[in-house]
């Protein structure tokens, strides 16, 4: 096996694995304040190889989302391109930040990325939540913090991951 395969597929090992974190390793009362894993790894993976993993890899994990969680067929997919694409236009200025500012800047994206959410596509319930709504906006406060809370750990064991298995 090559060494491009071979790092291909461990990096899209670690996806398929926050896939499953995502899907399965959290109980239903914490679904709406858990952090989004795949989009996490996509970041990390954009940051340390964005020639290896691209918006592709992002629209397809976001596919896998939408269809998982039920939600509107591309929905995610839009927004891990627009993420991936931030992340991948800025990577230089954004891997030299130290570890806060990253979750800092990563805590805006993600507060942005659940206030999408907010809008209702499919116009099927008119009391459904609105940028008004004081509880969803607490509850993408609360997603974005914890979301960047999450990355440092996950940026170190990705790091070592990365630096351990996939070589470069």
């Amino acid at each position: 096996m090559s060494r491009d395969l071979k790092n291909q597929l461990l990096i899209f090992t670690t996806l398929f694995v926050a896939l499953f974190i995502d899907t399965y390793l959290f109980p239903s009362n914490f679904q709406i304040l858990k952090p989004t894993f795949v989009l996490l790894t996509l970041i990390y993976w954009n940051m340390a190889l964005p020639d290896r993993i691209g918006i592709t890899a992002a629209f397809s994990f976001g596919i896998f989302v939408d269809l998982i969680e039920g939600s509107l067929l591309g929905l995610h997919g839009i927004l891990f391109i627009l993420i991936t694409y931030v992340c991948q236009r800025f990577f230089y200025q954004f891997r030299v930040s130290p570890l806060w500012q990253q979750s800092f800047i990563l805590f805006f994206l993600f507060f942005l990325y659940k206030q999408v959410f907010a809008l209702d596509f499919t116009n099927s319930n008119p009391e459904l939540t609105n940028f008004s709504d004081s509880y969803f906006f607490m509850n993408s406060f609360l997603f974005a913090l914890f979301s960047s809370f999450i990355w440092s750990p996950l940026f170190l064991i990705l790091r070592y991951f990365r630096r351990r298995w996939v070589k470069t």
